[in-house]
């Protein structure tokens, strides 16, 4: 029987247990969302700045976590079309967007406008500056997921400070994020809309196979020791990453391939779907699928990972290949208006894509000396951060797309470029693969496995009877080889078979990918979340 001195002591040691994360916690919340008054006074500045529908529902804050809102990108696009779905059917919703760009709303509103053709109500929408977004933009040569992933709860902290919101939505996939925001209320649903997970098995298979790539450097892939040293950080980043994503209340993923990821790792099947991105087809499934100019269209931000030096390698292969596509050194570079204007003589790559920052900006710039390099700048045009509108003309005049990054999440733009009607190329892998591009193209044993006539034929005589077929709808690939060949074989088809590749890819868009789908998807996983608010008050109200 112990005595009343040690049972004592245990007891003291068990309150403490207690007392430490308990105090751990009160003292996070003070720091990160300042006193009553200062909440109440960032409440005041929204309710003066904002005039939702009130009329029949008490107003709800939802905060966007979103540091770079004014980019052009499928992320942004999926942001805003997911703002404008919550403005359309929840009008008393005012949607907080915590932003590092240092953009006015009403600037913000008309750059959504002319980027995505998006008519957002400013009413209801309301702009918190981040200052601290320089935690996540930094470029830091070791440790990138870790010391990235402390940033974004830095950045976090900053954002609920300035404004605590009623629910927390976060649409980049900043998981780290998650406990954070949990840890200040239990009364906030978090909300997560992954485009890609921060840490996959296939990054962890790439270094333990001691393969180079975009997320492993050269010289850690050449020493086994390294290696494993990575491969073990890489481990305890993938735990820390399931810990964070278990506080999600709803997680929505934009594929296939990253809701395998997601579930394997944060372990919530039932509460994780595939919400396909938006992709505003209406416009461009009216553009007509013939007469396309001689022009290759690429059409993705100025990030690494999209591998732009691919399509320039792979664009050089196809002219070594086919000298009789090649400019002549005396011929002068297109003007883009002439491009757009007439048809060009000799094949041109065109890239546009938008620029989030000045190494963005720098790194277009290299693609166009890798050009000149190569001897094909004559041919090459890179496009930084056009407008719709101009976007919208390429989509309309060119003939092929093509999209060159690995294991990418999804793609939207893959999908902006097959509902306009062109023959799409993309890599042979994740999303594309899974989701978008199938049935496709491949190249088999050095050739392209392409469609026969009689089966093209077959597929448009079902199509005008309304008939359900199955065709290809654009290509796929992995090396500038097999991407040169697909280049190659999309310039060069005609007759039924280009007909018939266009139209299924248009098919395939308009139906599967649209911002009405994106819509119903939406707001099955959203409702929820409001009615739960909705009861949380209630019950608050009794009180």
């Amino acid at each position: 029987m112990p005595s009343l001195e040690t049972l004592i002591h245990y007891g003291f040691l068990a309150g403490l247990a207690l007392a430490v994360p308990m105090l751990f916690t009160l003292g996070v919340r003070v720091l990160v969302l300042g006193t009553q008054a200062h909440q109440d006074s960032a409440r005041s500045a929204a309710a003066a700045a904002t005039h939702p529908d009130t009329s029949n529902h008490p107003v709800y804050y939802a905060g966007f976590f979103h540091p770079y809102p004014n980019a052009g990108g499928g992320g942004e696009r999926v942001l805003w079309t997911m703002i404008k779905a919550i403005q359309d059917k929840y009008p008393f919703v005012v949607c907080v967007v915590y932003s590092g760009d240092r953009i006015a709303r009403d600037d913000l509103v008309r750059s959504v406008q002319s980027k995505f053709g998006l008519a957002i109500r400013a009413e209801s929408l309301y702009v918190v500056d981040l200052q601290w977004r320089s935690w996540v933009d930094h470029k830091y040569p070791r440790l990138t997921l870790l010391l990235q992933s402390i940033g974004s709860i830095l950045l976090a902290a900053e954002a609920v400070h300035r404004f605590a919101p009623d629910m927390f939505i976060d649409t980049v996939g900043y998981a780290f994020t998650y406990p954070l925001v949990a840890m200040l209320s239990a009364r906030v649903p978090i909300i997560s809309y992954t485009h890609y997970p921060t840490i996959s098995s296939d990054m962890q298979t790439m270094v333990s196979s001691r393969e180079s790539g975009f997320n492993n450097d050269p010289r850690i892939a050449r020493s086994p020791a390294l290696s494993n040293l990575k491969s073990a950080y890489y481990l305890a980043m993938a735990h820390a990453y399931a810990f964070a994503g278990s506080f999600a209340s709803i997680v929505m993923t934009n594929s296939s391939w990253t809701h395998d990821h997601i579930v394997k790792l944060f372990d919530m099947p039932r509460m994780t779907k595939v919400v396909y991105p938006p992709c505003d087809t209406t416009a461009l499934a009216r553009f007509p699928l013939d007469n396309r100019r001689n022009i290759v269209m690429s059409l993705a931000q100025f990030r690494p990972e999209k591998n732009h030096r691919l399509q320039i390698e792979a664009f050089a292969k196809f002219l070594d290949e086919h000298p009789q596509h090649k400019a002549p050194p005396a011929a002068a570079k297109p003007a883009l208006a002439d491009i757009l204007s007439s048809d060009p003589e000799f094949p041109q790559l065109v890239m546009l894509g938008g620029a989030r920052n000045l190494d963005d900006e720098a790194r277009a710039e290299s693609l166009r000396q890798l050009a000149k390099s190569l001897g094909i700048d004559r041919q090459v045009h890179v496009v930084v951060n056009a407008p719709w509108s101009q976007v919208l003309k390429w989509l309309e005049r060119s003939s092929l797309g093509i999209h060159t990054m690995r294991d990418e999440h999804f793609g939207i733009n893959i999908v902006e470029m097959m509902a306009a009607g062109l023959l799409t190329i993309a890599h042979d892998s994740a999303g594309p693969k899974l989701d978008i591009i199938t049935p496709a193209i491949h190249a088999v044993n050095g050739e392209v496995a392409a469609p026969s006539e009689r089966d093209a034929s077959a597929y448009l005589a079902a199509q005008e009877q309304g008939e359900a077929a199955e065709f290809p709808v654009g290509m796929v690939a992995t090396t500038a080889d097999e991407f040169a060949q697909m280049i190659a074989f999309g310039l060069g088809v005609a007759g039924p078979v280009e007909q018939a590749l266009r139209t299924a890819a248009r098919v395939a868009a308009t139906t599967k990918f649209s911002e009405a789908a994106f819509c119903t998807a939406f707001y099955r996983r959203f409702g929820p979340v409001v009615r739960w608010l909705d009861i949380q008050n209630s019950d608050n109200d009794e009180e």
